[in-house]
This record gives structure tokens, C-alpha cells and sequence, in this order.
């Protein structure tokens, strides 16, 4: 009985790639599509779809590209391999390669916006701040491929796996600051902050309005208490010596011997 075929790379048959390999390229870069290379090369096609990028055989002086890939692509002739410059939007799409007629490998090409920072916003309770990382409106190229991470002090931040907010004890150090990370297949962005930022601006004040008033109601107290004090030793030695006034006046001795 003749055995089944062998999934993989036969270049002895026509084969044709049942799995499609994923391929990153970013906007306005450069990106290889790799082939095996591991047969001796007579001609080269490469599709885009159903459409040519770019063909090469052994009686053609060089690679004739097609559009929209004329001047932008560049054909290694010995290992099949091909090179897309100033990717497009457009150039995403399923490419395959024949060489020597024989379909050697399948890529699926997706074509990435660079990614921007994420912004940071943050909202505080009685017991948490909440921190969540946001990706701007208007940057929408493959969020699916996009995942989070935290850098902080706390171990809830650290136990967040690839979500987009993360929860802080209020009780925390408010001076430390906490990182999101942003990334996808081909780069990374991270913006921070530092968590006394997110404490409401009212909430803050309070405290500094309250202890303003302490000062002042408590320095209040002390003026009052000194003035009293002041005012009721003023008022006894004014009482003491117009008494002392009286004794004299009426002691007849003391108007024999007048005080000097």
C-alpha cells in the first residue's frame, strides 16, 4: 500500500503549504519574505494573491517586477528570498513563491502602523487607585495584535497579565510611580506616572485647608490667652498700687515723712 503523503517541504513533487506563515512588517519599512532555498533555483515566482510581485528565470537578465512593486522590491536570485520596501497598507495580503515551479512556502503579511505611547488615566477611591492604559483614539492599526504589561512596586500590578488597568491599595507609597507597556509583534511604547497624580486635586487641598485652619484657630487661642493674661496682670498692679496710693493718704505718718 502506498503510504500517505508526508506534510512538509517535498521538493520532488508539487507541494503546496497547507499553513500560512504570519509575517510583520511595519509602515513605511522594509520587510524579507524567506524561503527554504534548499533546491537549486531555475525560475522564481512570487504572488500576491493571484497577482505577480516579481518573477525571475534563467533566460531574463534580472527580476521584472510588477505593479505596484516595481522599484520597491528587490529578488535574491539564488536563495529566492524577497525584500518589500516602503510598506503600504495595501501590501497586506497572502504571498506565496514558486521556485522551479514548485510552490515552496505560503506568508500571510500584515503591515503595522508604528505604535504611539499610551496615555494614562486614573481614578481614586476610599481604598484603591485604579490606573488604566489607553491606546489613542485614533491609532487602530491591528489592536488585536497589541498586549499589556505593568511596571511597578506592587504585586498586584505585577500579577496584571496583559490587561489594560490595574488596581493599587491606597494605603501605597503615593511618590512611586508605575509603568504600562504597550507591544506587538514588532515594538514596544511605555508612558508613566506617578500615583500622588492621582489623588483628586480636592482631596488634596483639604488637607492643606485643614491644617491652615488648625494654624490659625490654634495661633487665635494663643493671641486671646495672652492678651487675657496680659489684660488681668495689667489690671491687678493697677489695682495694687492705687491701693498703696490709699494706705499712704491715710496714714498720718506718711505725710510727716513724705516719700522721696
Amino acid at each position: 500500500m502506498t503510504p500517505p503523503p508526508t506534510l512538509g517541504k517535498d521538493y520532488n513533487t508539487d507541494f503546496i503549504s497547507c499553513v500560512s506563515q504570519p509575517i510583520y512588517g511595519t509602515v513605511n519599512m522594509s520587510v524579507t519574505l524567506y524561503t527554504s532555498g534548499s533546491i537549486p533555483i531555475k525560475d522564481i515566482m512570487w504572488r500576491k494573491k493571484k497577482d505577480k510581485v516579481v518573477e525571475w528565470d534563467e533566460e531574463l537578465l534580472k527580476p521584472r517586477a510588477y505593479p505596484p512593486f516595481v522599484d520597491r522590491v528587490h529578488l535574491d536570485v539564488t536563495s529566492g528570498n524577497l525584500t518589500i520596501f516602503n510598506l503600504t497598507s495595501s501590501d497586506e495580503e497572502d504571498y506565496e513563491v514558486e521556485l522551479s515551479s514548485i510552490t515552496d512556502t505560503k506568508f500571510t503579511l500584515y503591515v503595522i502602523e508604528p505604535l504611539p505611547f499610551p496615555t494614562l488615566n486614573c481614578t481614586f477611591t476610599a481604598e484603591n487607585i485604579t490606573v488604566r492604559c489607553r491606546i489613542p483614539e485614533n491609532y487602530s492599526s491591528h489592536i488585536n495584535l497589541i498586549k499589556y504589561s505593568w511596571n511597578c512596586f506592587s504585586e498586584q500590578c505585577q500579577n496584571s497579565t496583559n490587561s489594560s488597568e490595574v488596581s493599587i491599595k491606597r494605603e501605597s507609597d503615593l511618590s512611586q510611580e508605575i509603568q504600562c507597556i504597550i507591544s506587538n509583534p514588532l515594538s514596544k511604547q511605555a508612558s508613566s506616572l506617578v500615583l500622588a497624580t492621582c489623588v483628586p486635586d480636592n482631596s488634596r487641598h483639604s488637607f492643606v485647608i485643614i491644617a491652615a485652619v488648625l494654624f490659625v484657630v490654634i495661633l487665635a487661642m494663643f493671641v486671646w490667652l495672652y492678651k487675657r493674661d496680659f489684660l488681668k496682670c495689667g489690671g491687678e498692679r493697677d489695682r495694687t498700687e492705687k491701693e498703696a496710693i490709699n494706705d499712704r493718704n491715710s496714714d498720718p505718718t506718711s505725710r510727716l515723712h513724705p516719700t522721696p
